[in-house]
């Protein structure tokens, strides 16, 4: 999760099990006992607030992002549509 702030994919929050340092310790089983690299101390705690500069930053990525993922769709359907009219 970039910059491990617990905000997750889009913004919605963790995502997965919560096996990572970013799922807010759920199964964070050795939390704080020395198990796991120490994970315990260093993301331990209550989830920091992002500046509106942040976010809207992270909301251009995003939507850049997802651009791209929908430019990659639509080549691929139309790469479909193109071999199943050669059938």
């Amino acid at each position: 999760m970039p910059g491990f702030d617990r905000t997750g994919p889009f913004g919605s929050g963790p995502v997965g099990r919560g096996m990572g340092p970013c799922g807010g310790g759920q199964a964070n089983w050795g939390r704080g006992r020395g198990y796991g690299r120490g994970a315990g101390s260093r993301w331990g705690g209550t989830p920091t607030e992002i500046s509106p500069d942040d976010e809207k930053q992270n909301l251009t990525r995003q939507k850049s992002w997802l651009e791209s993922l929908l430019e990659s769709i639509n080549q691929r359907l139309k790469n479909l549509e193109g071999s199943s009219q050669e059938k």
